[in-house]
């Protein structure tokens, strides 16, 4: 039986990233973190929003301000 991906809220998401849940709001609201709005709620796929995230930090030359490396 093939596992359903659930979505996680705003909070889950940037735990699960080690970021400040104001940065990740701030992306997903500049349209540079894919994200679903219910409500006020903002939902993600963490799949999706880790590949980007990752592949982010793979291309800079410095951390992000905020982000966690490691």
């Amino acid at each position: 039986m093939e596992e359903t991906k659930k979505p996680l809220y705003l909070g889950a998401m940037a735990r699960r990233l080690r970021v400040p849940a104001t940065w990740l709001r701030a992306e997903a609201e500049a349209g540079r973190i894919p994200h679903l709005r219910a409500g006020s709620a903002l939902l993600f796929d963490p799949e999706v929003v880790e590949r980007i995230v990752f592949d982010r930090l793979r291309e800079s030359p410095t951390p992000a301000k905020g982000v966690a490396r490691g």
